[in-house]
């Protein structure tokens, strides 16, 4: 089964009644190092950190101890796009092992729909390999949806018409210097340098997140550094699943973005808005909820 949206307790309760209703002996927990899921029960257990699935030695006797009486826990497994990356290829090989398996993620996608096929092959790669995304699969099969939300709006950082011609003199910088670099690596500079200009509207009493550590203030950290409450936006992750992760541990459902006005600043916030009109639409479109 594939659960969408719950915090720990919650999948604490759907592993218990699984157990309840199946004869399993033991179980392993798949996680990666900043989600961990620590269960308490009497059966036999381990944990393998998402990072050692492709180890030599942990896979080769994960291989020999799956059986048709072990419950497979993917927690927050979903860590890349690229549905054919090696370490899912090779969770494949357990997960083809037992026909029990539960698989949580908070999100139902990295960046868009199609990532969902990720997880509908950790429960039958057999029955999707090849197969592009369809609404029709997520009814089709056991899955429990429950509803994450998320709105989000500007606090408008007034620049100066010297600020805007430095900003066109940055991105002429950084274009004449690309050589052979990422395009990428364009926006995510100048999404830092626009960044720069916002250090003095940081309000001591509010908490607040950034890419790194340039601001060298009390109450602005990395999005490593994060703990549950609310921040407000000064620069976005370039990586998508950075942000997702940030919204996991934090718990924030209304999104506040420091905004230049800047077209850096308009491209990361206006990327946010179209992922959340595509969050929207996925549990709309699906009607499976828990």
């Amino acid at each position: 089964m594939i659960c969408i949206g719950l915090n720990n307790a919650e999948k604490q309760s759907i592993i218990k009644q699984y157990l309840r209703e199946h004869d399993i002996a033991k179980m392993i927990v798949f996680y990666p190092e900043i989600f961990p899921l620590t269960i308490e029960t009497n059966i036999e257990m381990r944990y393998v950190e998402y990072k050692d699935i492709i180890m030599y030695k942990v896979f080769y006797p994960l291989l020999e101890i799956i059986d048709e009486r072990t419950l497979l826990i993917f927690n927050e497994c979903m860590r890349t796009q690229n549905r054919s990356e090696l370490t899912y290829n090779c969770a494949h090989h357990y997960c083809n092992q037992t026909p029990h398996k539960i698989v949580f993620e908070y999100f139902p996608f990295i960046e868009q729909p199609q990532d969902f096929m990720i997880l509908l092959d950790f429960i039958n790669k057999g029955k999707y390999k090849g197969k592009s995304f369809s609404y029709y699969f997520v009814r089709d099969e056991n899955v429990m949806i429950k509803p994450v939300y998320y709105t989000a709006e500007t606090i408008d950082v007034p620049i100066t018409d010297k600020d805007k011609a430095n900003y066109q003199k940055e991105k002429e910088k950084l274009f004449d210097n690309l050589g052979m670099k990422d395009p990428d690596t364009i926006p995510r500079q100048l999404h830092i340098w626009a960044g720069n200009l916002k250090k003095k509207y940081i309000n001591p009493q509010n908490m607040y997140v950034a890419r790194n550590k340039r601001f060298n203030l009390p109450n602005v950290v990395t999005y490593k550094e994060a703990a549950p409450g609310d921040y407000i936006i000064i620069d976005f992750p370039h990586n998508r699943i950075d942000f997702n992760d940030f919204l996991k541990k934090t718990g924030m459902r209304h999104i506040t973005f420091l905004n230049t006005g800047l077209k850096v600043d308009l491209y990361y916030f206006n990327e946010l808005q179209k992922w959340i009109e595509r969050l929207g639409e996925f549990y709309a479109k699906t009607g499976v909820h828990g």
